[in-house]
């Protein structure tokens, strides 16, 4: 063995003697967040590191930049592991005690076949070494403050309650991650192998699987940050990498202001970066064309794929619009295409097995709640696109970078990198916004297709017009500079702001993200975990439900909104039937009919809710709470009260008993019966609502700050179907005396203009779930009249003035399908039927 082949034992040494310290508890009293970095980086990223270096898959700017590669390949590395388990028929967790060989491997293969020597690129300059250096620590620095966002409405709670299911199991695929009987239906294609990766880290750090989901982003955003400076190299060498790592923080889903970046250990998160590195070796292999290139891009397409099945999409979406770009600029098949078709073919080849099996295992998508058709904009008739309001969401103002970019893309395109941009941009552009081709995808892809936005890479745009700006300058096109630079001012400008804002307001996100944890009752939850029995099921609200799994070892019987698996047909069936079971006013028939369907043996009532939370069916309060807790106590025979502390309650259920229980069931107060006189007015709605009877109002004055409260009756003469039913009422006001008016297919558009230019608002409105969701829409009778109560803040930056007061209802799904004149028009979906007015008094005003 000879003395350049050393470093490699002791990396493998290293990382052996890591995980047996690990494993064996010595290391216990070290820190968390210590023991979780090293347990990452001795399971992912050292036999990451290992088989790029016996691949000798090349870095521009050298060692530093390869550790984005890396983190790929220790995604597949450590993932075909748990597969070899599969196979053999093992549960995973045993790589937790016995997986370091496994991870030795790489090292001790790049001892004998990586290449003693090889083409590298120039280094970088330490400018620009640095320049990236403090991005990475910026963006692990301020996801270790902060960690990832676990409220009830984020994702966070559905993969930290799949990642504790796969360590307390051994199942790298469960079924039953929430619900104990869910059986093929619990399926999730969206859970890939970083998931088991995950709980890897979690068994082998001894960290719970809620801290280490929180803590593994500050470890992997650095790693992004690299990645985006790979991909910026070749756009322009150094200058353009170092823009490329500080535009990722700066530009990521919208900047550092947002959620995206401190979501990086999201399986998705992690396959777009990744992808994005995949594409950066591509350029290697087409410029070096050697079969140590080849093998780097299959390998890491491989990586992708193995974090997430969505990548298989992306590079066919990417790599087909790369090639598709370099035949139009070489005029035909050039050997650069036939190198790209070949290298990107391998790449599906390699992961085809896998991709083929988890589409037999786990893909149905029949759960309505996502296959129903979402996120739509009609632009006319039959011309349906998706809503362009998703390039906001999920890019921010940085969007506007792409089309604006095209030209220039083309005049660069020399450069691979340039083509990419300018392909892939075209292909999500035409796949989002062509209504010929939504209409085919749509009902394959369903939501899906609002994904794409995430295949435009910010960070590059960003990066490509400086270094634009750079060479435009130094050639005297001073015009052509100054254009480059203004765009990104314009759109980075803004994003610098916030970004600032959220490193110095680290102490207000916390606040505001402490209202909406599941953290808020984490003790009743740890009650739970420690005192009650194995497969316990627990029944409660939706927002609970979501939580148990998370931070227990129970099931539930329903989830949040859309945080179901798409193959879960019962989704919608298990919210509801969880709202009628612990409705105060059922009868005890319909309790009993839940329970027995669903195997609940425990209910948990919550009433920490200074607030109801912003659910799309049903949204309980800690009115809600009381009442239910009121309702259970009627019956001790059949609900004891186990646990209680701070409007939080806990009830185990004999069932038996609770089968021949009888009666039960009040008037609801918000109710009454239709009366002879009563009057309907229908509202314009593309789907059936109900019919609205009255609305009165407490007040017809009032002041900025002021709490304006209002009652609408509703009736609903046929049964209507269950979902997402919304009332929006809505106060307008004229425009300022002497303004012109737009014409109306533009007048929401001319408002919102002049809003900005004066200041203020000339319209406001208050959404909210009818009667909170409690008493759903689709259970109203005929002979009913429903009184839905509501108040309304009257917002500051409101113009003083007579408002015309509105109210409609829609049913819609989690993201709205709109009409293009709801964008543009102050007639839209949401201008209802007029009940009165309300006078805003100017401020010290009487």
């Amino acid at each position: 063995m000879s003395r350049t082949r050393l470093p490699f034992l002791f990396a493998a040494l290293a990382g052996g003697v890591t995980l047996l310290a690990l494993g064996a508890g010595v290391l216990e009293a070290w820190p968390a967040g210590l023991r979780l970095a090293l347990a990452f980086v001795a399971l992912v990223l050292l036999p990451g590191e290992g088989w790029r270096r016996a691949i000798g898959a090349p870095a521009p700017g050298g060692a530093l930049l390869g550790l984005g590669v890396s983190l790929g390949y220790g995604v597949a590395w450590t993932g075909l592991a748990v597969l070899a388990t599969r196979i053999l028929g093992l549960p995973f967790t045993v790589l937790a005690e016995h997986g370091a060989p496994w991870t030795l491997l790489p090292w001790l293969v790049a001892a004998f076949i990586a290449p003693r020597t090889h083409e590298s690129f120039p280094p970088l300059p330490r400018s620009a070494t640095v320049a990236i250096a403090l991005a990475a620590l910026l963006a692990g620095v301020h996801l270790a403050r902060l960690g990832t966002p676990v409220a009830y409405y984020t994702d966070s709670p559905d993969h930290i309650g799949t990642v504790r299911r796969m360590a307390a199991s051994g199942d790298a695929f469960p079924v039953d991650a929430f619900f104990r009987d869910a059986g093929a239906s619990g399926a999730d294609p969206r859970k890939g192998l970083w998931h088991p990766c995950v709980a890897l880290v979690c068994r082998v750090s001894h960290v719970d699987p809620l801290p280490a989901w929180r803590g593994l982003a500050a470890l992997l955003a650095p790693l992004f940050v690299l990645n985006a400076a790979a991909f910026a190299w070749w756009l322009g060498g150094p200058l353009a990498a170092a823009v490329g790592a500080w535009a990722l923080l700066l530009t990521y889903g919208g900047g550092l202001g947002t959620q995206y970046l401190r979501e990086a250990v999201f399986a998705t998160k992690l396959a777009d970066q990744l992808a994005l590195g995949a594409a950066a070796l591509l350029f290697v292999d087409l410029e070096r064309r050697t079969r140590r290139t080849r093998i780097a891009v299959v390998a890491l397409m491989l990586g992708t794929i193995v974090a997430h099945v969505f990548g298989a999409i992306q590079f066919a979406i990417a790599f087909g619009a790369l090639a598709v770009g370099l035949a139009i600029r070489d005029r035909g098949i050039s050997p650069v295409v036939r190198r790209l078709a070949v290298s990107a073919l391998a790449g599906v080849v390699v992961a085809l097995p896998y991709l083929l099996w988890r589409a037999h295992q786990a893909y149905a998508p029949s759960n309505i709640i996502h296959t129903e058709p979402q996120g739509l904009l009609e632009l006319a008739p039959g011309a349906i696109i998706v809503s362009y309001g998703v390039l906001w969401d999920w890019l921010g103002p940085a969007w506007v970078l792409f089309p604006c970019s095209l030209f220039a893309w083309w005049a660069a395109r020399r450069r691979p990198a340039a083509v990419y941009l300018l392909g892939v941009t075209v292909a999500v552009f035409t796949l989002l916004f062509v209504p010929p081709v939504v209409a085919v995808l749509q009902p394959r892809l369903g939501y899906l297709l609002m994904r794409f936005p995430w295949l435009l890479p910010t960070s590059a745009a960003v990066a490509f017009l400086v270094v634009t700006a750079r060479d435009a300058w130094g050639e005297g096109r001073r015009v052509v500079a100054g254009l480059a630079l203004g765009l990104v001012a314009l759109v980075v400008l803004p994003l610098v702001r916030d970004a600032a804002h959220a490193i110095g307001a680290t102490e207000d996100v916390r606040r505001h993200e402490a209202g909406v944890s599941v953290e808020q009752w984490g003790d009743a939850l740890a009650w739970m975990d420690r005192h009650l029995p194995e497969g316990t099921v627990v029944l409660s609200d939706p927002a609970t439900s979501y939580s148990v799994p998370m931070l227990t070892r129970h099931w539930v019987t329903a989830l949040v909104d859309q945080h179901s698996s798409p193959n879960d047909s019962l989704a919608l069936d298990r919210i509801l039937d969880a709202r009628d079971a612990l409705d105060p006013y059922a009868p005890w028939s319909r309790t009993a009919a839940v329970v027995r369907r669903w195997g609940a043996t425990v209910i948990a009532v919550n009433g920490r809710w200074d607030r109801a939370p912003e659910l799309d069916y049903w949204a309980p309060d800690a009115d809600w709470a009381a009442a239910v807790d009121a309702r259970l106590a009627q019956a001790p025979q059949v609900f004891q009260r186990v646990w209680t502390h701070d409007r939080f309650s806990v009830w185990t259920i004999d069932r038996a008993a609770l089968d021949a229980l009888e009666g039960g069931g009040a008037p609801r107060p918000f109710v009454r019966a239709l009366a002879t006189g009563d009057r309907e007015q229908r509202l314009s709605s593309s789907v059936p609502v109900p019919a609205l009877v009255s609305a009165s109002f407490a007040t017809r004055e009032a002041a900025h700050g002021d709490t304006l409260r209002g009652v609408c009756e509703w009736h609903a003469a046929q049964p209507l179907r269950a979902g997402a039913y919304r009332v929006a009422v809505r106060f307008d006001r004229a425009l300022p005396p002497g303004t012109p008016n737009a014409p109306r297919a533009v007048s929401k558009l001319w408002r919102k203009a002049i809003e900005r230019v004066r200041h203020e608002r000339y319209r406001f409105r208050e959404d909210h779930l009818p009667v909170d969701g409690a008493y759903g829409v689709d259970r109203w009778s005929a002979g009913e009249v429903v009184r839905d109560s509501f108040r309304i803040v009257i917002p500051a930056d409101v113009a003083p003035g007579d408002y015309t007061i509105k109210v409609a209802m829609t049913r819609d799904a989690h993201y709205p399908n709109l009409r293009l004149l709801d964008m543009t028009s102050d007639d839209d979906v949401l201008d209802g039927l007029p009940v009165g007015t309300l006078r805003v008094r100017a401020p010290g005003g009487h």
